[in-house]
């Protein structure tokens, strides 16, 4: 679930894109697309932005077995 004020990547097109959440009531959340973001043709590059842009710590998904 993305609390208000976080970022979170999502499927636009033929690419990922960047996000924040403006609102969330629990069942329903809406975002904007954050203009002076690039887009990411890779899942994992808009994964590690996203953590960067909400002051996680990244730690690359390790491949399934």
């Amino acid at each position: 679930m993305v609390k208000q004020g976080q970022y979170y990547y999502t499927i636009h097109g033929r690419y990922f894109a960047i996000y924040r959440c403006v609102f969330n009531d629990g069942h329903t959340s809406m975002g904007e697309k954050v203009v002076n973001e690039p887009p990411y043709y890779n899942r994992e590059q808009a994964r590690r932005r996203v953590y960067e842009l909400n002051g996680w710590n990244y730690t690359p998904k390790q491949p399934k077995a």
